[in-house]
């Protein structure tokens, strides 16, 4: 039986190459992408008490995927701020303990800081799985290649 609860939302860092194919770079094995369960798209991104705060990012979890270009990337950076100053209320009108919170905002931080220094973008998004690391053709150079 399928269940919604069991999807992974993840972050990954995306930009094109120079043959404008979508290329999403694989997060070092040190890191993790995970941002949190499908539920995790109402109950806390988009929750009333995230909105209430002013986030403008994350709160898109709620209809869909969230596609964040270089230039927005401050916006999700912004986002995360807003939710650890408050992350007292946020956990508890989340029902989500604060280092459950503090780990996904840690991982949308550090993903944020790689699509920096790459000059690209990420998304957040669930269900995708092999599309993540099948998004280069094979023929094409490795675009993070020295």
């Amino acid at each position: 039986m399928w269940s919604a609860a069991l999807v992974s939302i993840s972050v990954d860092v995306f930009l094109r190459n120079d043959s404008g194919n979508l290329v999403i770079l694989t997060t070092p094995p040190d890191e993790s992408d995970l941002v949190g369960h499908d539920d995790t798209r109402h109950t806390l991104w988009g929750s009333p008490a995230v909105r209430a705060l002013g986030a403008t990012v994350v709160v898109g979890l709620s209809i869909g995927d969230v596609w964040v270009d270089f230039v927005a990337l401050d916006d999700l950076v912004n986002d995360c701020e807003l939710i650890l100053k408050h992350l007292a209320d946020v956990a508890a009108a989340s029902g989500r303990g604060e280092d459950y919170i503090r780990f996904r905002i840690g991982n949308l931080r550090a993903a944020t800081e790689r699509a920096r220094a790459h000059r690209a973008g990420v998304v957040i998004w669930a269900g995708h799985g092999d599309l993540v690391y099948a998004a280069r053709p094979a023929g094409d150079a490795d675009p993070t290649a020295a």
